[in-house]
């Protein structure tokens, strides 16, 4: 999403300048009505930008539909941008480059889960372990799994989470997915399989960011094992604590959330 003047000169924005800005895919039965109020809906993807050095964001909005039954429905993607100055008759203008798309794909087995409603704060020093889930890969030999945490730093004074101190000036956490195989009772087999770790600096004007994370692996490195115990590792490296959004966004848009598939 980028800045974009609409046939007139604008002025850029500077520092404190901040739009928040929220990428979100909602699903409804084909008719326009709302799916059934157990269903998940749809996932979001968030973070802040941070002008004058942040231009733009990139979203990375990875989400399984599962249909609640037979029938025909219909997925849109959404991005909603949001700001404290965006009031008093200011404006700003943006872009959504052409081309976003809904991914439309056919695998042999598939899976998605959510983590559900709960208070998670993350003190600085610890790792927390979230978002567990066993997957049989079946069909093809190459398994991805990917687990998104939507985490927001706890600014002093906060009202979603306390612990906050002005002598910090944000949260470096780092995020990683590890892969534990398994036969079918649990038993472990082998050592986990890690994936890369990611590394995020949600500073006070970023507040809040979607740390994003992939691992793919083939069935050969499972040791024989049938399934897989996958988990998202979350550390707090630095600054103030860490809020992990849990459960669900109001229409059921999933915040933290995984999946996988086998290709």
């Amino acid at each position: 999403m980028v800045p974009q003047p609409f046939g007139r000169q604008l002025d850029p924005l500077g520092s404190g300048d901040n739009i928040g800005s929220t990428v979100a895919v909602r699903c409804k039965n084909s008719g326009g009505s709302a799916l059934p109020a157990s269903a998940e809906a749809g996932a979001y993807w968030a973070t802040n930008q941070v002008p004058p050095g942040e231009k733009s964001v990139a979203p990375a909005l990875r989400w399984v539909f599962t249909a609640p039954t037979a029938g025909t429905y219909n997925c849109r993607l959404s991005v909603t941008s949001y700001s404290s100055i965006i009031q008093n008759g200011r404006s700003v203008s943006m872009r959504v480059p052409a081309g976003a798309e809904l991914a439309r794909a056919v695998y042999p087995s598939a899976a998605r889960w959510t983590l559900p409603a709960s208070t998670s704060v993350i003190a600085r020093g610890t790792t927390h372990t979230t978002l567990g889930y066993s997957y049989t890969p079946s069909g093809g030999d190459s398994i991805t799994v990917v687990q998104d945490a939507a985490l927001t730093t706890c600014v002093a004074g906060s009202s979603i989470c306390q612990g906050g101190s002005t002598a910090n000036s944000g949260t470096q956490a780092e995020t990683w997915i590890e892969a534990q195989p398994q036969n079918p009772d649990g038993a472990k087999c082998g050592g986990p399989i890690k994936s890369a770790v990611g590394n995020w600096n949600i500073s006070n004007a970023k507040h809040h960011q979607t740390a994003t994370n992939t691992l793919r692996l083939t069935k050969s490195q499972l040791g024989g094992c049938t399934q897989i115990r996958t988990t998202l590792k979350i550390k707090n490296v630095d600054g103030n604590p860490v809020n992990l959004h849990t459960g669900y966004a109001p229409g059921q848009i999933a915040a933290t959330h995984g999946l996988a598939f086998t290709g």
